[in-house]
């Protein structure tokens, strides 16, 4: 999150040349071929956001090092902004770090966060976003409790109107005051960091009331997290319009705690900065990932509710309406096995899609087809993109439908004979298009069979039935005049809020 408010205090600030200069002091991580190699800067991007629970650089005595294992390094934060340039959209998508998946590089299913704990954590954790919900990352912004605090303490505090006092005995938090308060920077990380709030039903603290539990831990935090960005983000742009010297601090600050992907130049900071200076932070899209708690006393989780969270992640795969689709849109994953993907994967990226051969998941030689031609697997929302895809392809290959491929997410298996991109893809009517064939039971449920798979050709022109396992989830577009959605229904608003925006602005500055 104070990468986030970095960003909106200098843009604010319009002190570019300092901040072009500062930014390329930001230090880097290589996360190689696992983001998408993007030769057209100016269309929408997605920054994968990572709050670290390293408690790094603090004393021992620090009340954040409380009950911490020495060295312990997760993702307790996993965000993804998405910014369209084009519209000055930005959406913001939180995933909870509890989330049930198969997390690379192993690909057993385990929590999400775990996914950053490994000697190659980010290029881990993008694997794992993009096998998963078909999301492509363009760039990754890392920080953690260290550098949100010092990025706070730099705007002064952050001014809450608090409805009701609150606690979290794990996190230190304790704010038995209402009405505007000054959020110093110790109280305003344990908020942020709360998934144990006690709140008193009553404006005003007794000592003798009863504290109320939130019980929606990790997912109510996640509601305040948001709640809070906006809150600080707005307190940024403010002071850095009336206090350029507020601006530089937050630079350096973020300089001391933010990692970014080593292609994220100071110039792309510069121009987004510029494209989004006068963004309200009002207009900011929030949305948190549909998730319910599941598991064992021994182990405790959340597993995604699938039929809810489609429709959003289609914002963050740019998903709009049906027949616009770009390479750009396009994740395909190629099997690391096979010695032609690392060259064919190479060719992919140049020509705009997202490839690679990091996902060791993806296996070669499924089908009877697939050792000698060369293979395209989709899933649900993945017809067009398989298309696109074989439209590039110089020689014939077939369809295979998989129901566990995600959004736009794609596996090429490449035939024994080899496999070259043509020089100009062929029309988009020459490429036929993969359907399901859906069977009514006698009860009127929609299935179909899930052990015959039918593959063709994708030279010359025709339809391809392919009889798969399916749901009744259907392909929506979003309108085309914008890469955000208007008409999707979320369950972002989880846990208990006690801090009111609207009255905070009508307190004194």
């Amino acid at each position: 999150m104070n990468s986030l408010l970095v960003v909106a205090c200098i843009g604010a600030a319009g002190v570019f040349n300092l901040i072009r200069t500062k930014a390329s002091e930001l230090p880097v991580v290589d996360i190689g071929s696992e983001v998408r190699q993007r030769p057209d800067e100016s269309g929408p991007r997605n920054f994968l956001f990572v709050g670290t629970d390293s408690s790094a650089g603090m004393a021992k005595d620090d009340p954040v090092r409380k009950g911490r294992p020495a060295g312990e390094h997760l993702a307790d934060v996993i965000m993804i902004l998405r910014v369209d340039p084009a519209t000055k959209e930005a959406a913001l998508l939180s995933i909870p770090r509890d989330t049930w998946v198969p997390v690379s590089p192993n690909w057993s299913n385990t929590k999400i966060n775990s996914a950053f704990g490994s000697n190659d954590g980010a290029n881990d954790l993008i694997a794992t976003i993009k096998h998963n919900f078909g999301i492509s990352i363009d760039h990754f912004v890392q920080v953690d409790f260290a550098g949100f605090r010092d990025l706070v303490e730099v705007l002064g505090g952050v001014t809450v109107y608090n409805t009701h006092p609150i606690r979290d005995r794990t996190t230190g938090l304790w704010l038995p005051l209402t009405g505007c308060i000054e959020l110093d920077r110790n109280q305003a990380l344990a908020y942020a960091r709360s998934r144990h709030l006690q709140y008193q039903d009553r404006a005003t603290y007794d000592k003798s009331a009863k504290w109320i539990t939130d019980g929606t831990g990790d997912l109510g935090r996640i509601t305040r997290q948001q709640d809070f960005l906006r809150m600080a983000a707005q307190r940024a742009i403010d002071e850095g319009i009336r206090n350029p010297t507020t601006a530089l601090g937050l630079v350096n600050a973020g300089i001391d705690s933010v990692t970014t992907d080593s292609d994220l130049d100071a110039g792309q900071i510069v121009d987004l900065i510029q494209t989004f200076r006068d963004f309200s932070v009002d207009s900011l899209e929030t949305q948190q990932l549909p998730t319910v708690s599941a598991g064992s006393k021994k182990i405790s989780y959340q597993e995604v509710v699938w039929d809810e969270a489609e429709g959003m992640l289609d914002i963050f795969r740019g998903i709009r309406e049906p027949g616009d689709v770009v390479p750009a849109d396009v994740i395909v994953g190629l099997p690391p096995a096979v010695a032609a993907s690392a060259e064919l994967a190479a060719a992919l990226d140049a020509v705009g899609f997202d490839a690679g051969i990091e996902d060791s998941s993806v296996e070669a030689g499924r089908g009877k087809k697939g050792a000698t031609v060369t293979t395209i697997r989709f899933g649900l929302r993945g017809i067009e993109a398989a298309r696109v895809l074989a439209s590039h392809l110089g020689s014939d290959v077939v369809f295979e439908f998989s129901m566990e491929l995600p959004g736009r997410r794609l596996e090429l298996i490449p035939g024994s004979s080899g496999q070259t991109l043509l020089e100009t893809p062929l029309p988009m009517d020459e490429v036929p298009e993969p359907s399901i064939v859906e069977k009514r039971s006698g009860k009127g449920t929609t299935t179909t069979s899930s052990t015959s798979t039918t593959t063709t050709t994708a030279a010359g022109r025709g339809s391809t039935s392919v009889a798969v396992s399916s749901s009744t989830t259907t392909v929506e577009s979003s309108p085309p005049t914008s890469s955000l959605s208007e008409d999707v229904t979320t369950t972002t608003e989880v846990g208990k809020l006690t801090f009111d925006a609207e009255a905070a602005a009508e307190c004194p500055s």
